[in-house]
């Protein structure tokens, strides 16, 4: 089946929250495309710089992108904009940006561009994001997997599981969520609040805090930050740690950890 693609750069009147970026913002415009939902069960959206804000709804027949587009120049407003594909298995939300790189288009070296993101999405999707920096609010979906440059994450309300393969600064913050993978999380506090299962396999350095789990909490390593565990139903184990104080209380199941200062 040949994808279907529909892209849309022209300005739309919407109604957006007020970006960070318009302060410094010399030339933006307002950006939507929208897809039916009927039979997509998987959404993967690709943003970019800037704000990213997705919700599920119970009541929602289409999936829909809004985004605030600002850029230095006016030529590369021109190219940005919100690009949605439907393959076989899923539907792809893209935002397009200019090339900033210098090396492939001098022109627009060191001036910035960024699109702010809103998308709407049935309660019922799975959902996969790619993104490279600013802020990230993510709630109501079927299931979630989520890589990530920069920036803090706010996730509620995954039925399913969370995945997070990568995530290289910023906070991250769950709260009543399914089994939790977090992969690699490289600088930034990890808090989750109400989740089935919580396995982190590599933490370089903030902390973690873990509260009201209701299977296994399982961290392989942490270089730095404390650890706070506390109302767990399954086994606490911490495999390596190389700094900073390990404290839990209220757990279940089998507890194995590396020198616990604190514990109960």
């Amino acid at each position: 089946m040949n994808p279907h693609i529909r892209s849309i750069l022209f300005a739309a009147p919407l109604v957006l929250l007020s970006s960070p970026a318009a302060a410094w913002c010399k030339h933006k415009g307002d950006r939507e495309a929208v897809q039916p939902a009927a039979g997509v069960t998987t959404v993967e959206v690709y943003a970019r710089a800037g704000e990213l804000r997705i919700r599920g709804r119970s009541d929602a027949t289409e999936v829909r992108a809004r985004g605030e587009a600002c850029a230095d120049r006016e030529d590369m407003l021109a190219v940005m904009g919100i690009t949605m594909i439907e393959l076989p298995d899923r539907l792809q939300v893209l935002v397009e940006m200019p090339d900033i790189s210098g090396e492939t288009n001098p022109k627009w070296k060191d001036k910035l561009a960024v699109m702010d993101l809103w998308v709407d999405v049935p309660d019922s999707v799975n959902l996969i994001v790619h993104d490279s920096s600013g802020g990230i609010e993510i709630r109501q979906v079927a299931s979630l997997e989520l890589t990530d440059s920069s920036g803090d994450i706010e996730v509620e309300q995954v039925g399913g599981s969370v995945l997070i393969p990568q995530d290289s600064s910023g906070d991250i913050e769950l709260r009543n969520v399914g089994a939790v993978t977090i992969q690699v999380d490289s600088a930034g506090e990890s808090y989750v609040d109400a989740a089935e299962s919580v396995s982190i396999a590599t933490d370089t350095s903030g902390d973690i805090r873990l509260y009201r789990i209701q299977g296994d909490v399982i961290v392989g390593t942490d270089s730095s930050g404390a650890i706070v565990v506390e109302d767990v139903g399954g086994k606490f184990i911490v495999e390596n740690d190389a700094s900073g104080d390990i404290r839990y209380r209220g757990v279940a199941g089998t507890v194995s950890v590396p020198d616990a200062r604190e514990g109960g």
